[in-house]
């Protein structure tokens, strides 16, 4: 019934709501992601859940759609109706950096809700007892609208998360993490007998294209901007900036100059788990041998378990050309980014024609460049 879905993504947000300052000091023991970007964080995901519940009190979603019978028609048009309807258990694997809008009560969890589908979550090694703590709380949100407690339920580790996607009552799957894990579950979803759509957002590079125009007018803004969004969260964000393309000369070499002191400022910071900080060490290593990459800023370890965060510069036709620089292409998870410094629009758009798809691409332009000048904005599209 959907007045009960309504009910019940709103009492798992009064719920939340309700024990906030335990979840987030259970979430900040396990994450070190800090109490003040853990309260934004929950106050986000008990937003979703009451904007869920609007929209199922809306119904628009639901896609309801009636063709009126026209015999008159060639070929006749019979009465033709359609609605969406719940398909059945969806899984949704959490993600490491979100232990709370992309885990157990998140976006995807409020989402398969408010379609009417029971969900069953996968937590994340890096906070299950925070994940066990908000179980919790929604099944007393389940008891507190008259559903079922076992609409939600939770599986723990590496096997549990295998078999879930192989299950032959599930009937889709969400997952945010790491290109290599979502593809194996993607490839699992559809090897089924019966395939299931599986939703993934898997990792992403962001570029960031810096025109002549923009980088002559405001530089160490720019390379300001760029500082803080590359090492917010400790590079931890799945939208982090993880290639700029910067024009080559003098006022490219300005921004540089400026990058280097804002991220020299950066403390250094703690990475969600021993994994993360391993993987990220060794990318930055492989990357910073690559023939004609400079460290202006040398990313790696800051203490036996903190990180400083970096950037690496290289030559935008090495990267545009096939080859080992190809490494610089894919995502390295945590504080870094790669400068490409290319020489003219038909090196900016060489490399953007190479890179797959993203979550976002910025394009910087100065006051006066038009939005649609070029094809450089057309590839970022």
């Amino acid at each position: 019934d959907r007045a009960v879905r309504a009910a019940l993504l709103r009492a798992a947000a009064d719920r939340l709501d309700g024990a906030r300052a335990h979840l987030v000091e259970a979430a900040d023991a396990e994450t070190a992601l800090g109490p003040v970007r853990l309260d934004g964080e929950l106050t986000r995901t008990t937003s979703q859940l009451r904007s869920f519940a609007d929209l199922v009190d809306e119904g628009a979603f639901l896609g309801i759609r009636i063709d009126h019978p026209d015999p008159a028609a060639a070929p006749p048009v019979p009465d033709l109706r359609r609605m969406c309807v719940p398909l059945g258990v969806v899984a949704v694997y959490a993600a490491g950096n979100f232990p709370f809008a992309f885990s157990v009560p998140g976006g995807d969890t409020a989402s398969a809700l408010a379609a009417g589908c029971p969900v069953v979550i996968k937590a994340h090694p890096d906070h299950p007892a925070t994940s066990e703590f908000v179980l919790a709380l929604l099944r007393r949100a389940a008891a507190d609208t008259g559903v079922p407690p076992e609409v939600f339920g939770l599986v723990h580790g590496f096997d549990a998360g295998v078999s879930l996607i192989g299950h032959p009552l599930l009937a889709a799957a969400g997952f945010t993490g790491s290109v290599r894990g979502g593809r194996a579950l993607f490839d699992a979803a559809a090897a089924r007998p019966v395939p299931i759509p599986f939703h993934g957002e898997l990792g992403s590079l962001n570029p960031v294209l810096v025109t002549p125009g923009a980088v002559a007018e405001r530089a160490r803004e720019i390379a300001e901007g760029l500082a803080a969004s590359m090492t917010s969260g400790t590079g931890q964000f799945c939208v982090k900036p993880g290639l700029v393309l910067v024009p080559a000369g003098e006022d490219g070499d300005r921004l540089v100059t400026a990058l280097t002191a804002a991220v020299s400022d950066t403390e250094a910071g703690v990475l969600l788990d021993a994994r993360i900080r391993d993987a990220f060490l060794a990318g930055v290593t492989e990357r910073a041998a690559l023939e004609g990459v400079a460290t202006p800023v040398t990313p790696g370890a800051a203490g036996e378990h903190t990180v400083a965060a970096g950037f690496l510069t290289v030559d935008a036709a090495r990267l545009a050309a096939e080859g080992p620089h190809d490494l610089l292409l894919e995502e390295c998870f945590g504080p870094v980014t790669v400068l490409a410094r290319y020489d003219g629009p038909a090196g900016a758009e060489a490399l953007l024609a190479r890179l797959p798809g993203n979550l976002t691409a910025t394009l910087h332009l100065s006051a006066a460049e038009e939005r649609g000048e070029g094809d450089a904005a057309a590839l970022l599209e």
